[in-house]
């Protein structure tokens, strides 16, 4: 099987100080009955990505989920597959990097590496893995797998990635055995002749930093305290933990929802009636009893904080105020040592035009990011 010449990977390769992608477009990111509340159409998700990919956003960044929080039919559980829709945009875009978030626990490794090497042909390179062990027990028990301890997910994660490796570059079958796979005369066809898809992980705990630094190319963080010094020094700890001990180059990224207003109060008022006046208590209250035991990296005192920020943006940090304070707050971020921002909005296409309009010419003139290059036809 033939392709186009191999192209990079931005996530990776793109020159801008400050890499920006859309997250979780796939199926949303606030838990609310608000009703801007967004409502994911395969049409909105073909806009909101040829959206970003025209502006040079390096990513579009999707959200998995296997079963609904709190109840069937809730809205939760609706989120596009990752993999089918990966394919599906990277046919209608050009440059962005197209990421799959991916269950370990429950996707093996050959039927992952087969599909992923499927959207890297189609997408000339730009395929990426977001990988997630697995913590909602629902959705473990769906496919008849056991809920395994923190440290036994990453366990079988230490397995699984040198696994799609091999079978990523592997040219002859070949066999794997470790206490969670036996392969027997693995591999997949066709290949992929570009590098191995960038891998994301957010890996929070000690046990999920050891294996990020380890495996992944991109480090996924959880802001734990949200002054600028802070947060350098969570970036920095990150990254130097990395290169000292395995010797590896990491970028770091982080999640923050937006909300664009006349003044960083309407903009809060809007995320409190939002989360609070008009919340969805259920589907919160769903996902913390089931996410709050996976928790080990959250400080005591700070789950109320982490339940409002999964509301307002499935626990992004707040990028709140005029096109000037949102551009600002990405300046504070980037002087911090963040290398890239997934962003999501109640509003994904309205929210990310008028950040595509108003924010990207600031960012550019801050010699954050270069104008966006002439979209290709």
């Amino acid at each position: 099987m033939t392709t186009s010449a191999p192209s990079s990977n931005p996530m990776l390769t793109s020159s801008n100080k400050l890499k920006l992608a859309v997250f979780g477009f796939n199926g949303g990111a606030a838990f609310t009955n608000h009703p801007d509340r967004y409502r994911p159409t395969w049409e909105s998700n073909v806009r909101i990505a040829q959206m970003a990919d025209r502006m040079g956003m390096e990513g579009a960044i999707s959200a998995s989920r296997w079963k609904a929080f709190a109840r069937d039919g809730h809205y939760s559980g609706d989120l596009y597959e990752t993999f089918t829709w990966a394919a599906g945009i990277a046919a209608v875009t050009k440059r962005l990097c197209v990421m799959s978030t991916v269950h370990l626990s429950v996707m093996h490794p050959i039927i992952s590496a087969k599909m992923s090497a499927t959207v890297d042909l189609i997408s000339n390179g730009r395929h990426g893995l977001n990988l997630v062990c697995g913590w909602y027990p629902a959705e473990m028990g769906m496919f008849g797998a056991a809920m395994g301890d923190h440290d036994d997910r990453y366990a079988l994660a230490e397995e699984w990635v040198p696994a799609f490796d091999r079978l990523w570059k592997d040219e002859h079958s070949f066999d794997y055995k470790g206490k969670f796979y036996d392969l027997k005369q693995a591999i997949i066809q066709p290949k992929s002749p570009h590098p191995r898809p960038v891998l994301m992980n957010a890996g929070g705990s000690e046990r999920g930093r050891e294996f990020a630094a380890k495996n992944v190319d991109v480090a996924f963080i959880v802001p734990q305290d949200p002054r600028p010094e802070a947060l350098k020094k969570q970036v920095d700890f990150y990254r130097n933990f990395a290169r000292e001990k395995y010797g590896r180059e990491i970028k770091v990224w982080m999640s923050s929802y937006v909300v664009q207003r006349a003044s960083v109060q309407e903009a809060r008022d809007y995320v409190q009636d939002y989360v609070v006046n008009q919340g969805d208590s259920e589907g919160i209250d769903s996902f913390m009893a089931n996410n709050i035991g996976n928790s080990h990296n959250v400080p005591t005192g700070v789950i109320e904080q982490m339940r409002f920020a999964i509301a307002a943006g499935y626990g992004g940090y707040p990028i709140l105020g005029t096109a000037q304070d949102i551009a600002s707050t990405l300046s504070m971020i980037s002087e911090a040592g963040v290398d890239g921002v997934l962003l999501t909005w109640m509003d994904y296409e309205g929210g990310l035009k008028q950040f595509g309009d108003t924010v990207m010419p600031l960012l550019e003139k801050t010699g954050l990011r270069s104008p966006a290059p002439v979209y290709p036809d």
